[in-house]
């Protein structure tokens, strides 16, 4: 199975690499594969020509920032996956989006993108989502332990609230309504070197701490009481993986809006292939995240060219097939 999962891990990275590449050069002017090359290893060769302006203004910071939100969403999705013991688990299943969907709601209604605050919209999002997850933390201790099950249900019920104030805000935004929509959509049309500076300090951080509990999630899909009888500490597990995940989540949210499936999609179809030690699934659902959205991406950027489309309408178009497809082969 390890040498299996070095072979998928090897053809994902080559994957992902070439994939970067080559949609670089895909656009309303497109760029052959040697002028993106050209233009990636002299970066201040032609710093006035148009492939310069193109590729690293407009092009290079989105595909990276794509890749980065995918490699996120599926690693968070296979840790929450782990935890939960449910191969169906998606990042958004604790509630944390719906709280960054209200800060980024709230954030178009103040008329923050016309006042030149639109990173002040990322950080109220990023806030918010972060508020909701120390609630909904603090409603699910039970005698000074984290219970899963109320943990999830109390996801439910504050999430099923929250999205009830975004559609108070969608109402109220007016004009700005086509702005909020996309914004909870999910969406890299914003992206610049900014937003990818801000949000690979929760990647990096929330990253190696999932890769930290790897270990400790595989014995705990054994069960809780089978965890602790092996050394486990159950509730610095949950906790360390909910904390860190959730941060992750809140930074996607916050940068791209809500983007379904990917993290789902990706290590539910890698865990079938290279089965379920978190050491390696983690890292491979990451990459296998990673290069769906940035083909998604391209997708919703060329398709109805000249206008874009929300990416997570691609994500959404591809993966609810996929979903009834798995239930079904499931249920037979």
């Amino acid at each position: 199975m390890f040498r299996r999962a070095r072979w998928v891990g090897l053809g994902l990275l080559v994957a992902l690499g070439a994939s970067l590449w080559l949609v670089l050069g895909i656009g309303a002017v497109p760029l052959s594969p040697v002028e993106v090359w050209k233009t990636l290893i002299h970066p201040n060769a032609s710093a006035d020509s148009t492939a310069h302006v193109i590729l690293w203004e407009l092009r290079l910071p989105r595909v990276l920032l794509a890749a980065c939100v995918g490699g996120m969403l599926g690693m968070v999705g296979c840790a929450f996956q782990g935890l939960l013991r449910n191969p169906l688990a998606d990042p958004y299943i604790v509630g944390v989006s719906s709280g960054a969907a209200v800060g980024a709601a709230a954030g178009v209604l103040l008329g923050w993108h016309t006042q030149g605050f639109t990173l002040g919209i990322t950080g109220l999002a990023f806030a918010c989502g972060l508020v909701v997850l120390m609630a909904i933390m603090a409603l699910s201790r039970q005698n000074g332990a984290l219970r899963i099950p109320t943990f999830l249900l109390m996801g439910v019920a504050v999430s099923a609230s929250l999205w009830g104030v975004v559609t108070l805000l969608l109402v109220l935004a007016g004009e700005d309504l086509s702005r909020a929509l996309y914004w909870l959509f999910g969406g890299l049309l914003n992206a610049d070197w900014q937003r990818l500076e801000w949000v690979a300090v929760p990647a990096v951080v929330g990253g190696a701490v999932l890769m930290a509990q790897a270990r400790a999630l595989n014995l705990y899909t054994a069960g809780e009481e089978t965890a602790l009888h092996l050394g486990v500490s159950v509730e610095r597990l949950k906790w360390s993986v909910l904390t860190a995940g959730s941060l992750m989540v809140a930074a996607t949210v916050a940068v791209a809006g809500i983007i379904g499936f990917v993290g789902w999609m990706a290590p539910h179809l890698l865990r079938r292939g290279v089965g379920g030690d978190h050491r390696v699934l983690m890292p491979l659902s990451a990459l296998g995240g990673a290069l769906m959205l940035v083909w998604a991406d391209t997708l919703a950027r060329t398709l109805a060219r000249p206008v874009e489309l929300p990416v997570g309408v691609i994500t959404a178009l591809v993966g609810t097939p996929l979903f009834v497809w798995v239930m079904r082969a499931q249920a037979r």
